[in-house]
């Protein structure tokens, strides 16, 4: 099933890659991860460690879904990253580089043309 969702992921990313969207703001960048996307998930990290892995996926989902940030890319102190995302209720944690959990949430509603940041300061 998990692989299921990663392929229908791939061909949606590969779909509307045209039409991705980057937008610089904060340091960080926007991008559209699906056609039906009309909320924005950000991660603002305003804490003194490396954010190198971002998994979230909408709570009905048992799987944390990939890390969205990938091999090469992390979020370094007071920079941001966004995603934009269908609305919905998502579950979501950040790790470090040694993937220590340093922040988890559940049941996170984002509602549709809503902005839900996270601003991560301090390990849980």
């Amino acid at each position: 099933m998990a692989l299921d969702r990663i392929k229908r992921t791939t061909l949606q990313l590969l779909a509307i890659g045209a039409l991705a969207l980057v937008a610089e703001a904060c340091g960080g960048r926007t991008v559209v991860i699906q056609a039906e996307a009309t909320a924005e998930f950000v991660v603002l990290n305003q804490s003194p460690y490396t954010i190198c892995y971002v998994n979230f996926s909408p709570t009905t989902d048992p799987n944390w879904g990939e890390d969205r940030l990938g091999a090469q890319e992390v979020i370094a102190p007071s920079q941001s990253r966004g995603w934009r995302v269908p609305a919905d209720t998502y579950d979501f944690r950040l790790l470090d580089c040694n993937q220590r959990t340093l922040m988890e949430r559940r049941g996170e509603p984002i509602g549709s043309n809503q902005r839900r940041t996270v601003t991560f300061r301090t390990p849980e």
